[in-house]
């Protein structure tokens, strides 16, 4: 099942099956003008079953009166084999009649003609097989792949849940210890087993370097990751400088990346391996060799002084990223402006990396799954990219938070809840998989049709996750859905349940007639995300726009408010526009 076709990726491949010699010359001669299709042909059913195993064309022309084994026993035969069942096979046949062409189509044949058929005509359904039995072949791929990380995935949340029992075992170990330190421990493998809770990556970071400062009493925190170009900060967190933002204001996304060698603090920790507690960053021994940087401080205003900095590693022991910890509180026992990180706090800090490396790197396989998913339908359709999901997805939790702030809901479930919302904002138009490249690529205007056709993306993702078994399941399955819907009822495709998506056939070319969905009726994460989808639509750059400036943006939302939009949102969106542009700095 691993081999691959022997033609070039650009020919279409056709095998005839056909005992009448006089029918192979003349579809040589009929497709003989067309360079982009490469027809081989046999009068024998064997040779050609064995032809289509080794060849792997992308079209089966199939002739049903044949000596020997007949071409009805030929199409059962090649969809009983799992190399050849999703091939495309068109009967060529010199019967017109109703109760043949039934067999054929019950045997499992994709389209009939009657020989020989016009050349346009022959050439156009070729290529239309061919086509879709390409996009079928990468959807199975997708979905082989997805299966496969899945598996790896309930592995590595196997170790999370080994390493949690591992510490607790320690934790029981520790009676000899002061009682401070026994508490402490038990702290940390309290935030540790409430850490693997989390699957997104970024929520896994915000929880991971919120739950160090939490033990540790540290006013700020990032995380550097490794990548090829050095360690780039991928979060930050600061109690001093978030208290003096305004209402609604956040953080600016910073993207600073360093070399991965001994010149920086993070940098030296990331190639070394080495855990560091420094009491004070500005007054370091000259024969160290690292230098804290002081650009940040510089650019945003704040002063740091002690750091706690650990390393983070994956399953085989490399370093993949770093914990930083920044100025000590000294949880209310000396003044902030004197106070250092402890002996316990860096026995606390190795012990909880340990636990959020491996949630890091399970988050991480996570992340990967999905921006694996876009991959495919970036194959298709080159504006769904890996930067605009997470852009999209980025914006929707901004908003989320926002919404959240005014509506009181509770840490525990804000938390719990943006991780869902960012998963299921990255998957927001995987149903573009299952529409056909004519379409999804047309460079022109859709007519009525094509627009029916491509507005089924929704309905077509949201029957990925209808058997929803968790709560990101949940979450998908209504972005995927519902983003379309629009304030007003004016959306697509509406109040479509669950029943509706089992009872509609694999292919439709049109949403099902469902009753509007209008107002708080269309579930809040699809809202949010149609705000953000939009948004960043707009001050994307297409090949038939430019992107639209601020200003133009604003209008935008400000007009469709309480139409397209939740006026709400459209109010968080417009208070948070400036983070979004950061958002767009760090996934350009």
């Amino acid at each position: 099942m691993t081999s691959t076709p022997a033609h070039p990726a650009s020919k279409t491949l056709v095998l005839l099956v056909d005992d009448q010699p006089i029918v192979a010359a003349a579809l040589q001669r009929l497709l003989a003008s067309f360079a982009d299709i490469e027809l081989i042909a046999t009068q024998d059913a064997d040779t050609g079953f064995s032809l289509a195993l080794s060849r792997r064309p992308d079209v089966i022309l199939q002739d049903l009166m044949m000596p020997g084994v007949d071409g009805m026993e030929q199409i059962v035969r090649i969809r009983a084999n799992p190399d050849l069942a999703d091939t495309p096979l068109v009967v060529l046949s010199s019967h017109a009649d109703a109760a043949t062409k039934e067999q054929c189509f019950g045997a499992g044949a994709n389209d009939y003609l009657v020989k020989l058929p016009d050349a346009l005509e022959l050439v156009a359904r070729i290529r239309y097989h061919a086509r879709m039995g390409r996009a079928q072949r990468d959807r199975d791929r997708a979905m082989r792949s997805l299966a496969d990380s899945q598996s790896e995935l309930v592995r590595r949340n196997a170790e999370v849940d080994a390493a949690n029992r591992r510490l607790f075992e320690m934790n029981e170990a520790l009676g000899q210890e002061t009682q401070e330190h026994r508490e402490r421990f038990a702290e940390v493998g309290a935030l540790g087993a409430k850490l693997g809770r989390a699957q997104d990556l970024d929520e896994v970071m915000d929880q991971a370097l919120r739950l160090a400062r939490s033990f540790t009493d540290a006013d700020a925190g990032s995380i550097w990751m490794v990548g090829t170009g050095g360690i780039r900060l991928v979060y930050t967190q600061n109690d001093t400088l978030e208290a003096a933002l305004g209402s609604g204001e956040r953080l600016p996304l910073a993207d600073v990346v360093l070399p991965r060698d001994s010149s920086s603090i993070a940098g030296y920790v990331a190639s070394t391996g080495k855990l560091l507690r420094i009491d004070d960053v500005h007054h370091l021994d000259n024969s160290l060799p690292y230098r804290f940087r002081p650009q940040i401080d510089v650019q945003t205003g704040y002063h740091t002084r002690s750091m706690l900095v650990a390393p983070l590693r994956d399953g085989r022991d490399e370093v993949i990223g770093v914990l930083q910890l920044i100025n000590a509180r000294g949880r209310g026992k000396v003044p902030v402006d004197v106070a250092v990180f402890t002996a316990g706090d860096e026995a606390a800090l190795t012990l909880f990396a340990s636990m959020a490396s491996l949630a890091l790197e399970r988050a991480r396989l996570v992340r990967s799954v999905i921006l694996r998913t876009i991959a495919t339908a970036e194959m298709r359709d080159p504006t769904e990219t890996g930067a605009h999901v997470q852009r999209v997805a980025e914006c929707s939790v901004a908003m989320y938070d926002r919404w959240s702030a005014l509506h009181n809901v509770g840490d525990s479930e804000r938390h719990r809840r943006r991780d869902e919302l960012r998963i299921a904002a990255m998957l927001h138009d995987v149903g573009k998989v299952a529409i056909p490249d004519r379409i999804l690529k047309k460079p022109g205007k859709l007519d009525d049709a094509e627009y029916r056709h491509m507005q089924t993306h929704s309905v077509l993702g949201g029957r990925l996750f209808a058997d929803a078994s968790t709560p990101y399941d949940e979450a998908a399955y209504e972005v995927a859905i519902h983003h379309h819907d629009k304030w007003d009822g004016t959306g697509y495709p509406g109040g479509v349940d669950a029943a509706m998506i089992a009872a509609m056939p694999v292919e439709i070319e049109s949403n099902p007639v469902a009753k509007p969905l209008r107002g708080l009726e269309i579930p809040l994460f699809a809202r949010i995300v149609a705000v953000a989808d939009v948004y960043d639509a707009l001050t994307s750059k297409r090949a038939y726009k430019d992107p639209w400036t601020a200003e133009q943006v604003t209008e935008f939302l400000r007009k469709e408010s309480g139409r397209h939009f939740d006026p709400e949102l459209v109010d968080i969106a417009l208070e948070l526009e400036g983070y979004f542009r950061s958002v767009r700095l760090r996934f350009p």
